[in-house]
């Protein structure tokens, strides 16, 4: 959304940190950008010593004793804000000033957002600017590339935070993505001693496959375009 604000400056960072969840084609979008758009986007990715070859969700869970969760979002404090602040460290930075991009029709995130990193200040330019989900989208169909997915789509692809029953719905059409999630219960299950691990306190991602499978033909050819998630990401907060 660079480009939608105002011209970046040079010592301005567009950051892309690679949960390694993302969908295929948002990794192509970010590969477009930076082709149309003739900016750079620097990638962080988790990593961890007592993790050596994984990166990002897998490196996260092979380093930790159970998984994230809607009460528990460590996915979003250890890929997201702090392999930010690692990053920009990294590079020599020791204090920021952040853009969110926060729509003119989201203030209830605008006012909720807390800051967790002390040396920054935080801007929501979309916000200031009156820009709303319509503008956004008008922006894009202007331009000769896009994302390409349906929203429920962005972020991890199938993130708890989705829900159950968007999940279910997802992976009525690309099944094939429950497969590392499937794992990722399964390993950790291994690791704990008082019951099994997962990501829903109730439920499994091997049985939301099988919801999904049993359940096909209830949904073939319905589009994913219109399924909200059933809670509010903050994967963006830092």
């Amino acid at each position: 959304m660079a480009t939608l604000i105002s011209d970046p400056q040079p010592e301005d960072i567009i950051l892309f940190d690679d949960t390694t969840r993302e969908h295929p084609l948002t990794y192509k979008f970010i590969e477009d950008f930076e082709k149309y758009e003739g900016l750079k986007v620097h990638t962080a990715a988790y990593t961890h010593t007592r993790s050596p070859g994984l990166v990002g969700f897998d490196a996260m869970n092979n380093n930790k004793s159970y998984l994230p969760n809607r009460t528990k979002r460590i996915c979003t404090t250890e890929l997201k804000v702090e392999t930010t602040k690692r990053y920009l460290k990294s590079l020599g930075i020791k204090q920021i000033e952040q853009f969110i991009g926060f729509r003119a029709d989201e203030e209830r995130r605008v006012k909720s957002f807390k800051p967790t990193w002390k040396n920054s200040t935080t801007r929501f330019p979309l916000y200031e600017q009156g820009i709303n989900k319509a503008m956004v989208n008008e922006f894009w169909a202007n331009k000769p590339y896009n994302l390409e997915i349906p929203p429920i789509l962005g972020n991890c692809d199938l993130c708890f935070l989705k829900g159950k029953n968007a999940i279910i719905k997802i992976l009525s059409h690309y099944p094939d993505l429950a497969e590392k999630w499937i794992r990722d219960e399964e390993e950790m299950s291994k690791k704990k001693k008082n019951g099994p691990a997962r990501y829903f306190k109730d439920v499994t991602y091997k049985q939301l496959l099988a919801a999904a499978q049993s359940q096909t033909a209830l949904f073939e050819g319905n589009s994913l375009y219109d399924i909200p998630p059933a809670y509010s990401c903050s994967c963006n907060n830092f």
